[in-house]
């Protein structure tokens, strides 16, 4: 008979404290509004710190050919930041987190975690288009957005194939007195060679309620030689509509070619206004000195085209030219810049000219070599130099 193991976590607070991060700058500057004429010092300083009182990492495991094993983390902490001159820190809330990251028994070639079913697979995503946020993910028509009932169940993974299997408990969920049912199952299969350098893996799910049925299938393959790399990842969902995305990549040196397509852009704050049947093209070109991209983003609606060209001219200087037009609206915009790269300082400039009849024009000279420890710059911008006069700033970095 194997022996089992079953695994007794604890966790107990101690009197230590740890300094995760604890980081500072100040920074002075002097700038001159050349529009509205204001002129000054501006004294900044930015104070941040992860202060940890206490961070317990568990990875525990049993012994034998089946056994338990389960991680999990505590923290205690608190962050604070100084945000601006003459100002009192800000100090957010204590925070404090306790979580089991994975819970699971293990045999040989599988395993059975307690945590939570697998959601629905999700293998394309665009390497062109963004959503609109700050962060700027990856536009992904994700079918765990149509294809889910919050996931509480187990995963199950046997010879690399991965099962997921969500049973949420009663309430409005599941109730055979009342009719009520809501099953989930997910699965994802290893990566099938097929030929040489050929792979293909798949990927399912579906949901069944008593008032509502949705599935989802997901593809992903990859084809690699010598001087070529291909692949191609495709996600389709159904409830009620069919939903669909298709992600291509391509590499035939020197050309790299991207192509997205999605039914629909379900993004909480969309890319584009027109949210359907999103279809954009890039290709890059690495041909001695000069890196050319061109693309084209939203092709079936706003159909927004640029292009993109780097030239390494010496080692210290480098030059870019771009454009791009939009066919929907006509707006369209043209621009160029330099950099150069001294031994002790970068300058850079650049400017865009706007349909709108705007120019745009950004110089500045940066250097984190002549004081040591300290970033000195001079800087100038303004968002239409035929509007506003712009703004110089001088300034001066002291970090830690």
């Amino acid at each position: 008979m194997k022996k089992i193991s079953a695994v007794l976590l604890v966790l107990v607070l101690v009197g230590s404290v740890a300094f995760a991060g604890f980081t500072g700058e100040a920074e002075t500057s002097f700038g001159v509004n050349l529009q509205s004429g204001d002129y000054g010092f501006v004294n900044d300083a930015l104070v941040t710190s992860d202060i940890v009182f206490f961070e317990q990492l568990v990875d525990n495991a049993g012994e034998g050919d089946i056994y338990a094993e389960i991680q999990a983390e505590l923290t205690l902490a608190f962050d604070f930041e100084d945000l601006a001159s003459g100002t009192d820190p800000h100090v957010a809330d204590i925070a404090g987190n306790a979580e089991i990251t994975s819970a699971k028994i293990i045999g040989d070639n599988w395993y059975v975690g307690i945590l939570g079913a697998m959601a629905a697979p999700n293998f394309a995503s665009s390497a062109i288009d963004t959503d609109n946020t700050p962060d700027e993910d990856a536009l992904d028509l994700d079918p765990s957005d149509f294809v889910s009932n919050g996931e509480v169940g187990i995963e199950v993974m046997y010879a690399d194939y991965t099962f997921g299997l969500s049973v949420p408990y009663g309430g409005a969920d599941n109730n055979f007195k009342n009719g009520l049912f809501s099953l989930f199952g997910s699965v994802t299969t290893p990566d099938f060679e097929l030929a040489d350098g050929l792979t293909l893996a798949f990927g399912a799910a579906g949901l069944l309620e008593d008032n509502n049925k949705a599935v989802s299938a997901s593809a992903k393959g990859t084809y690699t030689m010598e001087e070529v790399t291909a692949s191609v990842a495709a996600d389709v969902a159904y409830d009620n509509t069919l939903k669909a995305e298709v992600a291509v990549n391509a590499v035939i040196d020197p050309v790299t070619l991207d192509v997205y397509y999605a039914t629909e852009d379900d993004a909480t704050t969309s890319a584009y206004t027109a949210t359907t049947h999103i279809l954009s093209v890039k290709a890059a070109f690495a041909v001695d000195k000069f890196d050319i991209e061109v693309t084209g983003k939203d092709l079936v609606n706003s159909q927004a085209l640029g292009a993109s060209v780097d030239f390494a001219a010496t080692e210290e200087i480098s030059v870019n030219v771009n454009g791009g037009y939009t066919l929907s609206s006509g707006a369209w915009y043209a621009g160029a810049g330099a950099t150069y790269t001294a031994e002790k300082y970068v300058a850079s400039a650049d400017a865009t000219y706007a349909s709108a009849g705007t120019v745009e024009v950004n110089a500045s000279v940066e250097s984190d070599v002549l004081v040591a420890g300290a970033t000195l710059s001079l800087g100038y911008e303004t968002a239409d130099i035929l509007t506003d006069a712009g703004k110089i700033t001088a300034a001066v970095n002291i970090a830690f």
